[in-house]
């Protein structure tokens, strides 16, 4: 059943969705949006640009924050936009938790602001690899 609008308030915040990425799922990705960029799965090559390592797809960790909004509407229908910034790599073996909350509803428009964005653990230190991302979903 699709979340109504009724159902939502503001400042509702959205179950969390974490994922432990690994390489597997990296190949999976590269293969399904055709993004074959060593930075993703040569370790010699990405070091040799600058990074730490191999690093996740952007737009991979994008899915996870989207996959945790279309979890909480229970269906990706609704969604008229998203968009977010990309603010740091994600590593193989890290494990990202997408996060959301209601900011703003809209009676007239029954349209719903959510803030979405991603954090994992590392060193010791939280760090967010998405922020500043923002969703519009329509409901019923």
């Amino acid at each position: 059943m699709s979340l109504r609008f009724e159902d939502v308030n503001v400042g509702d915040e959205l179950p969390e969705r974490s994922n432990r990425v690994d390489r597997a799922q990296l190949v999976m990705y590269a293969g399904a949006s055709g993004d074959f960029n060593p930075i993703h799965w040569n370790e010699e090559f990405a070091r040799m640009v600058g990074l730490p390592g191999v690093i996740s797809h952007g737009m991979f960790t994008m899915a996870l924050v989207t996959r945790a909004l279309t979890d909480w509407l229970g269906d990706a229908e609704p969604i008229r936009k998203v968009s977010v910034q990309f603010r740091k790599e994600v590593r193989p073996d890290e494990t990202v938790v997408a996060r959301g909350r209601v900011e703003e509803k809209d009676p007239d428009t029954r349209t719903v602001r959510v803030s979405l964005w991603a954090e994992l653990e590392r060193e010791g230190e939280t760090i967010k690899p998405i922020k500043n991302g923002e969703a519009i979903v329509e409901l019923p």
